[in-house]
């Protein structure tokens, strides 16, 4: 006799408000194991993210880019709003 059948033949036997509590424990199983799957790819993400950058460390690319100014340059592309400013009328 099989596992599967193992557990159905004792779910049977159970009561029906029983059996409502095993099916709910099952899909809880369910996500549990989706949940684990889920984190396991963005683990697997990360570590891809991690050796991409340190070939890039390895290959230098970013050695002549001054990181200060590159990131003043990206900032003088976007009107930035501080929480002091009152007249919203010509921000939009």
């Amino acid at each position: 006799m099989s596992l599967d059948e193992i557990i159905q033949q004792h779910t049977k036997a159970l009561p029906q408000a029983l059996q409502a509590e095993v099916f709910d424990f099952v899909l809880f199983l369910e996500q549990k194991q989706a949940n684990n799957l889920l984190i396991s790819d963005q683990l697997q993400r990360k570590e891809q993210l991690k050796k991409a950058l340190d070939n890039s460390v390895e290959l230098r690319i970013f050695e002549d880019i001054d990181g200060v100014a590159w990131q003043n340059e990206q900032r003088q592309d976007r009107i930035l709003v501080t929480s002091n400013y009152t007249d919203c009328s010509n921000v939009y």
